[in-house]
C-alpha cells in the first residue's frame, strides 16, 4: 500500500471514531440553548453521510472499486449540503420548521437518478458551495455583533475556504483522476473533522453564541416589556453578591431562570448592555475576581484560584485570562504584587 493510500486509510478511520465521538457528545452532553429534534436528526444525517463516503473511499483503497460510477456514492454527495444546510437552519434559526416549501431543497437529490458523473459531482459541490455562501450572508447580518465573537469568526472563516477548496475539487472531478479525487475528498472530510473537534473543544460555546448572535440580529427585542435597569440591579446582585459564576456548571439557561427570565431574554439583555455574549461575560466575571485572588491571596496556586472562581480546568483559565488581560495569571501576579 502506498503511502498516499496509507494516510487515507488513516484519515477515513479518524473521521469514522471521531463522527460516532461528536454525535454521542452532540446528543448527549453537548449544552445547546436550541437542541430541536430537528436539530438532532439533521446531525445524524449529515454525519451518517460522512460516514458512508468515508466508507466508499475506504472500499475504493482496499478492493478497486469505482464509487463515482454508483448512484449511492453520488447521493451521498448531495445529502452532504442538503443535511449541512437544515442542520444550520434548525440550530440558528429556533423558530425554523420543515415545511412544504422545504422539499425544494431535495430536487438536486433526485436529480441524481437522470444525470451522469460529469454533470452531478459538480452540482453536488456548487450546491454545497451555494449553502455555504447562504450562511456567510446570515452571519455577514451580523456585522454589529462581530466584535463579539472575533476568534469564533476566525473558524467560519477557515471553514468557508475550506467549503472553497473542496468546491474547486469538485468542478475538477471530471479532469482529474477519480483516484485522486477519492485521496482528496477523504482527506478533506478529516481535515474537517479535526476543526469541528477543535472547535468543540477550544468553544464549546460556539453554537449558543452564534444561537444568540442570530436571535437578537435578525428578531424583534425580548426586553420590550421589562424594566431593563432593575434586571441589570439583579444581574449585578448575583455576579458581585451570591457570585454565581463560581458556578463551574454556570449556563445560560440557568442563569435566565434566577434571573426569572427567558434564555433569549438574558442572552439579549448581555449582549444588548456589556456589547459581549453571555459566555465572554461570565468569563469576565470570573477573570476579575481570579485578579484580585492572585494579588490578595499570594499563596494560593494558580489551579486553586482557577477552581474558585468556576473554571473546569487551569488550561480553560489561562486561555480565557490571557484573552482578557494579554498576559498569563502568574505575569500578572509578579507584575502588581
Amino acid at each position: 500500500m502506498s503511502i498516499l493510500s496509507t494516510l487515507t486509510t488513516l484519515s477515513i478511520g479518524f473521521s469514522i471514531v471521531i463522527a460516532i465521538l461528536l454525535l454521542v457528545c452532540y446528543v448527549f452532553f453537548l449544552k445547546s440553548n436550541n437542541k430541536s429534534a430537528g436539530a438532532i436528526i439533521s446531525s445524524v444525517c449529515i454525519l451518517a453521510c460522512l460516514v458512508a463516503l468515508q466508507l466508499q473511499h475506504l472500499s475504493f483503497i482496499q478492493d478497486k472499486t469505482d464509487p463515482l460510477n454508483t448512484h449511492y456514492y453520488r447521493v451521498l454527495l448531495f445529502g452532504v449540503p442538503l443535511t449541512f444546510y437544515f442542520f444550520s437552519r434548525f440550530v440558528l434559526f429556533p423558530k425554523y420548521r420543515f415545511q412544504l416549501v422545504s422539499l425544494v431543497h431535495f430536487f438536486p437529490l433526485i436529480s441524481v437518478i437522470f444525470v451522469g458523473q460529469a454533470i452531478a459531482v459538480p452540482i453536488a459541490f456548487a450546491i454545497g458551495a451555494a449553502y455555504c455562501f447562504w450562511l456567510s450572508y446570515v452571519i455577514y447580518g451580523l456585522k454589529d455583533y462581530r466584535k463579539r465573537f472575533e476568534i469564533e469568526f476566525f473558524f467560519f472563516i477557515f471553514f468557508s475556504i475550506l467549503a472553497v477548496c473542496i468546491f474547486v475539487l469538485g468542478v475538477l472531478a471530471s479532469l482529474i483522476d477519480n483516484a485522486y479525487f477519492y485521496h482528496f475528498y477523504a482527506n478533506g472530510i478529516a481535515i474537517g473533522f479535526i476543526l469541528v473537534t477543535a472547535v468543540l473543544i477550544i468553544y464549546p460555546d460556539l453554537l449558543n453564541e452564534l444561537t444568540e448572535a442570530v436571535k437578537i440580529g435578525y428578531t424583534s427585542s425580548t426586553l420590550v416589556n421589562v424594566d431593563v435597569q432593575v434586571l441589570l440591579k439583579k444581574l449585578e446582585e448575583l455576579m458581585q453578591t451570591a457570585k454565581i459564576y463560581q458556578n463551574e456548571n454556570l449556563n445560560l439557561s440557568m442563569l435566565a431562570e434566577a434571573m426569572s427570565l427567558t434564555s433569549h431574554q438574558m442572552s439579549e439583555l448581555i449582549n444588548s448592555q456589556y456589547n459581549m455574549s453571555f459566555s465572554k461575560y461570565i468569563r469576565a466575571m470570573r477573570i476579575e475576581e481570579a485578579k484580585v485572588l492572585l494579588l490578595n491571596e499570594p499563596d494560593s496556586s494558580i489551579l486553586s484560584i482557577s477552581m474558585e472562581t468556576g473554571f473546569k480546568s487551569q488550561s480553560n483559565f489561562y486561555a480565557a485570562f490571557k484573552e482578557l488581560t494579554g498576559i498569563a495569571p502568574g505575569s500578572y501576579r509578579n507584575t502588581n504584587k
